[in-house]
């Protein structure tokens, strides 16, 4: 599902507030993981912390009426692409929330869909475009190797 720009504004938008909200010193750190709950009817994707309190709500066009039976798939890449642009950059490093923490993909009755990040202290995010191509590299070093 290809996004417009302002839907992908909209996106870093979400995802600065949170930076903003949960940025601060090593002392002030809270404990809470991020949950993403889109509408396939609305448009709409809303953003909770772990006591329910709604951190931030967007509307996503490409969203609405969304009768994709892959509309979650599609989110959850949208958001990843986002996620990893966030980590590239270096703003996940300034949120100020015990690890580990998780943004994580729900349904409509906030029921687990899939992680889009764990940060842990040993955890390494590792983007798709990292693990393209990772099998062929694989069965040709071996290959090399068996053949020595």
């Amino acid at each position: 599902m290809e996004l417009c720009i302002s839907s992908i504004t909209s996106l870093r938008e979400v995802f600065q507030k949170i930076v903003e909200l949960y940025s601060g010193e090593e002392d002030q750190l809270v404990s809470t993981d991020f949950f993403f709950q889109p509408d396939s009817g609305s448009g709409y994707l809303l953003v909770f912390n772990d006591d329910d309190a709604e951190i931030a709500k967007v509307i996503i066009p490409e969203w609405s009426d969304c009768a994709s039976e892959n509309f979650y798939d599609d989110v959850a890449a949208c958001l990843k692409e986002v996620i990893e642009e966030f980590n590239v950059e270096g703003d996940l490093e300034r949120l100020a929330v015990w690890m580990p923490y998780s943004f994580v993909l729900v349904d409509d009755e906030r029921e687990s869909i899939c992680d889009l990040l764990l940060v842990d202290d040993d955890t390494l995010l590792v983007s798709d475009s990292l693990l393209k191509g990772l099998d062929e590299e694989l069965n040709a070093f071996l290959e090399r190797l068996l053949e020595d």
